[in-house]
């Protein structure tokens, strides 16, 4: 761990940094499509947070970064040992290490509750918000790990609830670090 990681931090710190890689969008009535985009993890001093902030361009035939077709910022907060004990409340199933944060241009706020384990996060929507033009989201389900043989590689998948239908497969993106986490 940095030193300079808030100790709430410890568990997010392998996602400091920026993220650049290539994924797959699809959903229940658009056509499956490659997108590339950017995702940063920043923390902000000795704040038991992390500042988060994600863009994604759809890939052209020529496999460059085309028109954006979605941005979300937020912040993913940490939970101190005593709150993660305390929200558990005995319950194994359910130990919540962090409350996240994320808007989006399309109209909506999300609130997840979710836990990490070794160098993976796993995280659910608690409440979601939109505006009376935004997309209309009811749920979300997002899985963010490490792997690959150097655990080198972020890997994620975006499960979402909108437009009338059950959760299903949204995103899903492999990226690489692009800076230092130091």
């Amino acid at each position: 761990m940095d030193a300079d990681v808030h100790p709430d931090l410890a568990k997010l710190s392998f996602l400091i940094g920026r993220w650049e890689g290539v994924g797959v969008a699809g959903y229940a009535d658009e056509e499956e499509f490659q997108f590339g985009q950017e995702i940063e993890f920043a923390q902000r001093g000795d704040l038991p947070y992390l500042d988060y902030r994600s863009r994604a361009w759809r890939m052209t035939a020529e496999g460059t970064l085309g028109e954006l077709i979605t941005e979300e910022s937020g912040y993913w907060r940490a939970l101190s040992e005593e709150d993660t004990a305390r929200y558990a409340k005995d319950d194994d199933e359910n130990v919540i290490h962090l409350e996240v944060l994320i808007s989006h241009n399309e109209g909506f706020i999300e609130s997840y509750l979710g836990n990490v384990f070794a160098n993976r996060v796993e995280m659910a929507t608690s409440a979601v918000m939109h505006t009376i033009t935004g997309l209309e989201v009811t749920a979300s389900h997002r899985l963010y790990g490490l792997f690959g043989d150097d655990r080198q590689t972020l890997g994620y998948a975006w499960d979402l609830a909108a437009r009338g239908h059950d959760l299903r497969s949204y995103m899903s993106a492999q990226m690489k670090r692009t800076d230092s986490n130091d």
